[in-house]
């Protein structure tokens, strides 16, 4: 754009480049070295959480249920019950194993006893299928989602393996 005359100059902080071909060169090799870090923070960002997921922590927000250790340094941070949320997740899972109920029951339930999110939220529908398709309750992750590796958590498991494969079993899931 300099080129064309439709940018006279270029101001930065602590610098400005004019349409000199001296200046055009050090803005494009500024330019290179912001990118070639910027790229290289990325990767040991991917790095560290694919690290975070081989030590058994799976990187995010974990689901409902679930809390983090906020006591602990950032990057330390352990997965704990939620003591209000995870019994109420566990009688999810065992009124859809054990007494076939659908989603839409299940649904009710969570409204008639005003079971709320961690940031005050209702619950929906969609919600709750996703939870009884994750597989975190019972102690394993996928991370990346969909690159086909398996973790084993290091968190304690809301609900057992027979649990969720019953629940999977008895629920109509919706197609994806």
């Amino acid at each position: 754009m300099m080129d064309q005359g439709k940018i006279v100059q270029i101001r930065t902080f602590s610098q400005k480049f004019t349409n000199s071909p001296a200046e055009k060169f050090l803005l494009m090799i500024l330019g290179s070295q912001a990118k070639l870090e910027n790229d290289n923070k990325g990767e040991g960002v991917k790095r560290g959480l694919r690290a975070k997921a081989q030590m058994g922590w799976r990187p995010g927000m974990p689901p409902i249920g679930y809390l983090h250790d906020c006591g602990a340094k950032k990057g330390e941070r352990k997965v704990l019950f939620d003591p209000k949320r995870a019994p109420i997740v566990k009688k999810m899972f065992e009124y859809v194993a054990y007494e076939g109920w659908s989603g839409p029951q299940v649904l009710r339930w969570l409204r008639k006893i005003d079971f709320r999110t961690r940031t005050n939220g209702k619950i929906y529908l969609s919600r709750i299928y996703i939870m009884l398709r994750d597989p975190f309750y019972y102690g394993r992750f996928e991370y990346p989602l969909g690159s086909g590796q398996w973790y084993d958590g290091k968190h304690d498991p809301i609900i057992s393996k027979e649990l969720f494969d019953q629940a999977q079993a008895n629920i109509e899931f919706l197609p994806n």
